[in-house]
């Protein structure tokens, strides 16, 4: 019985093998370097696919389409509305059909080929109807990967060290995007297309590669999908990992009740459930504005903003870039805070950093008010975004998290499609732009942030199959 107790690898003889006895062996599991690779690379792959394929409308316009007299704000509005908005939402529901059928693995993969295999167009092609096409298809694997990695990572992170380890894998993503802004910094204007090529290399020929022969599957997903046998299969070798490395890992606790019934998991169990209804709606709301406001909206028009101050394009991708590497250190400060400070609380406080810092750039449209308005805003926009799909992901159980995630975050996208479609004469509204700034600070960050600080459940130090019942 000790060896059994020691290696986790089959359960207390006389109970129920299902649910608590994976998870938890997973949450007894020592922080190490085997949980850093897997939620490293996830990440490191999401901040190529959105910085590379997700931003690539707002950052050609501004240099290349509006130059070339190639479409208007309002034509550029709406290519960035189908991108941010109809792309990822269809991109969101069919990868979390493929996350909930087939696993988070082929998932994951599916969406990085997709990502990185249909951003080439975007070298070539000029013309705007082939653009809205492009927008469209380009995004499906950002949808993908929106909707799978928190929801990977949270099933494969232990209890004690979930928020720490998601945080600081998500840091990654600051990284990637001041290489990818320095990069941009150094190429653009001139060799844009050269750009856009070396975007398609690295997600399609490094990144994908890399998740094939790395990404196990989650065991939480298998044993959800009674693949009993497979979960324990792929947990054992993680065990034996995190053994090799930290030494005899301790009993699990195999007394937890499960807080997944062994029934088949579906869409309408989100809306049936009176307390996962109320969850979704909430959050489906949060994420319906936040999308065109906070987290699509800003970036929208803001290197626009910046030229018709004056400010040139070596100046913002300089600016942004020092902003990455500033967005990294607090990353890694939200994560030291870890399950110390409830999550909505600290969604509340970006958008309140997100507000100041437009506040600034709108009243002081200078050097030193971009430099500090900028930098205040991106780190609201970042941390504000990774905690909100944190929250969405640990919200609901194993058995439903993807479609509940595709759900909500995905029909959120809803909102990005409707409101950054506006955002084009809204730029145009108001003194100093003002119509753009104040839809994106108030609907678009400051509601949102509120929403979830009144109404939002806990999750700080409480088990996933606890918070998510």
């Amino acid at each position: 019985m000790t060896a059994v107790v020691q290696s986790g690898a089959m359960p207390v003889a006389g109970r129920d093998t299902t649910n608590y006895h994976i998870s938890s062996r997973i949450d007894r599991l020592p922080l190490t370097r085997v949980q850093w690779e897997l939620a490293i690379l996830v990440e490191i792959t999401w901040g190529f696919i959105i910085v590379d394929t997700d931003g690539i409308g707002a950052r050609l316009y501004p240099i290349v389409w509006r130059p070339l007299g190639i479409m208007t704000t309002n034509q550029y509005a709406v290519i960035q509305a189908l991108q941010v908005g109809l792309g990822v939402l269809l991109g969101t529901y069919l990868m979390s059909f493929v996350a909930d059928k087939y696993g988070r693995r082929p998932a994951i993969l599916l969406s990085t080929a997709l990502a990185g295999l249909c951003l080439w167009p975007f070298a070539f092609v000029t013309d705007f109807t082939s653009l809205v096409v492009f927008s469209v298809l380009s995004t499906l694997g950002v949808g993908g990967i929106v909707a799978t990695h928190a929801v990977y990572l949270s099933e494969m992170s232990s209890q004690p060290v979930r928020n720490k380890t998601l945080l600081t894998s998500q840091a990654s993503t600051a990284l990637v995007g001041f290489v990818i802004l320095m990069t941009a910094h150094y190429m653009m204007p001139k060799y844009w297309k050269e750009f856009v090529w070396l975007g398609v290399v690295i997600q399609a020929l490094v990144l994908l590669p890399l998740l094939y022969f790395r990404l196990p599957e989650s065991p939480r997903w298998l044993d959800a999908h009674s693949r009993g046998g497979e979960a324990d299969a792929v947990l054992k070798k993680l065990e034996d990992r995190c053994a090799a490395i930290a030494g005899p890992l301790p009993a699990p606790d195999f007394t937890r009740k499960s807080a997944e019934p062994g029934v088949k998991a579906r869409l309408s169990e989100i809306l049936t459930n009176p307390d996962y209804r109320w969850r979704s709606i909430l959050i489906l709301v949060c994420w319906l504005l936040a999308y065109p406001g906070i987290v699509y909206g800003s970036g929208a028009f803001m290197l626009v903003y910046m030229i018709d101050h004056g400010k040139d394009v070596e100046f913002f991708f300089a600016l942004a870039a020092a902003t990455a590497l500033v967005t990294f250190c607090m990353f890694l400060v939200n994560a030291r805070v870890g399950e110390k400070v409830e999550r909505k609380d600290v969604l509340l406080a970006t958008v309140l950093v997100f507000s100041v810092g437009w506040a600034i750039m709108y009243l002081w449209p200078t050097t030193a008010g971009f430099i500090v308005g900028y930098i205040l805003s991106r780190i609201g926009t970042a941390l504000f975004l990774f905690n909100l799909y944190n929250y969405t992901a640990v919200a609901f159980p194993t058995r439903i998290r993807s479609v509940a995630f595709a759900w909500t975050d995905g029909l959120g996208h809803l909102g990005a499609w409707a409101g950054v479609t506006m955002l084009g004469p809204l730029y145009q509204l108001g003194p100093n732009h003002l119509g753009w700034i104040a839809f994106i600070v108030v609907p678009g960050a400051l509601i949102p942030g509120l929403l979830i600080w009144f109404f939002g459940i806990k999750q700080a130090d409480r088990v996933l199959e606890e918070v998510a019942k």
